[in-house]
């Protein structure tokens, strides 16, 4: 075999081992975006429920601030009346 020829073959080698490595890089990449997707969906979700409890908790919050000014109003009414 001539020189020519064996640098031929290596050219071929690493044009193969490029396309090889080409292949799975972009496989990986792909399997990557479809794994950060699915953890912004997850997190999305996770908001939402985040949201839904904070809405919650500022209902009760109200609640409870209306109870506790009523009941200060009754107490002190109570309160004089005792005087």
């Amino acid at each position: 075999m001539t020189d020519q020829l064996h640098v031929l073959l290596v050219c071929l080698a690493v044009i193969v081992v490029l396309a090889i490595l080409i292949y799975v890089s972009s496989r990986s990449q792909a399997s990557a975006l479809a794994g950060i997707y699915e953890v912004r969906l997850t997190l999305q979700q996770i908001l939402v429920n985040t949201q839904q409890i904070d809405r919650s908790l500022s209902d009760q919050r109200r609640v409870l601030y209306d109870a506790h000014k009523r009941i200060c109003t009754v107490t002190k009414g109570v309160k004089n009346q005792a005087l």
